[in-house]
């Protein structure tokens, strides 16, 4: 059903542990699949909107904090516009980081690159800019593994009927957005809305505790790091979508729920494990088995069921290039 949350509306899905648990057992791969038709389902919806648009939208901004499946979602926004006739080009704003140590400095002496002046802004605004006032632009590439940038820059040429669709954690900022028409955007806000409910009816998980569970199984898998370090970074993470994604979350034209019903049952096998290298006497320790206890109620369910485009597959790998 449609509930709104003061943004606009969004989709609400099953969030009752024992509703899920009922699913799984009764036919796991059917559970996946008509969870991952909804979400297909209402990306599709939003392309037809955007299709419609007269004049229309030159720029599709996507923002959204953490691990809400941004990156997956603007492909498949992407690929259901090629449906409605409307080519599109891809635009991280990742690839404007001004580089490590570049960004602002926190009082305990560690760079913030949580807000948007890690960012480069100007240069930000320039190719959006660009793009809407003569249909093409280069704009810099980022390289994430030396943190700096490529010497090489990118080009982005937009057809007549073609849109970029933007995503990042800013993309909704007015600062980074004030100088560019309201007639070329199109905002769209996306995140989990939903918790999990338990068979009492009291919050097992909260919205924001599912996008961590997502991203400490993610920054494992494809970065390495342990689920000690994805915790002790996360109250610096929810700090800064407080104060610089959360306020503009009620200037987007639409918002889109990612939870996924089935995803907790996905996420537990890796999650219990990586939860369990949490040590005793890490001040993580407590946060790290109130999720554990919460996610080990989940029945479990096979990844190989997911779907190789689906947003789950940012976080637990084995996705596939939808370029």
């Amino acid at each position: 059903m449609n509930q709104l949350d003061g943004t606009g509306e969004y989709i609400c899905y099953c969030n009752c542990l024992e509703g899920i648990n009922e699913a799984v057992r009764k036919d796991p791969a059917g559970f996946v699949e008509r969870s991952e038709k909804s979400y297909r389902e209402n990306i599709e919806s939003i392309a037809r909107r955007i299709a419609g648009e007269k004049p229309i939208s030159r720029l599709v901004m996507i923002a959204g904090p953490s691990s809400s499946g941004k990156t997956t979602t603007a492909h498949l926004l992407k690929r259901a516009l090629r449906q409605e006739g409307v080519g599109s080009v891809s635009i991280s704003l990742d690839d404007f980081y001004r580089g490590e140590n570049l960004a602002p400095v926190l009082p305990d002496g560690s760079h913030d690159y949580e807000c948007l002046e890690a960012l480069d802004v100007e240069e930000v605004r320039r190719c959006l800019g660009e793009l809407v006032g003569k249909n093409r632009c280069e704009m810099p590439v980022f390289d994430f593994e030396q943190h700096v940038r490529y010497p090489h820059r990118r080009q982005v040429i937009l057809g007549e009927r073609d849109v970029a669709v933007v995503e990042g954690i800013h993309a909704l900022n007015p600062e980074l957005i004030r100088t560019l028409p309201e007639l070329h955007l199109h905002r769209i806000y996306i995140s989990v809305k939903q918790g999990i409910v338990g068979g009492s009816g009291k919050l097992l998980l909260r919205a924001h505790d599912v996008r961590l569970l997502r991203r400490i199984v993610r920054d494992y898998n494809s970065r390495k790091t342990g689920p000690d370090n994805t915790l002790s970074m996360w109250p610096n993470v929810l700090r800064g979508e407080c104060r610089f994604i959360k306020p503009f979350r009620k200037d987007a034209d639409m918002t889109i729920n990612s939870f996924h019903e089935y995803e907790l049952c996905v996420l537990r096998g890796k999650a219990l494990e990586l939860l369990s290298e949490v040590p005793k006497d890490s001040p993580n320790y407590a946060l790290s088995r109130k999720l554990a206890d919460a996610v080990s109620l989940f029945a479990p369910i096979d990844p190989a069921l997911v779907p190789r485009d689906s947003i789950i597959r940012e976080f637990i790998g084995g996705g596939m290039d939808m370029s």
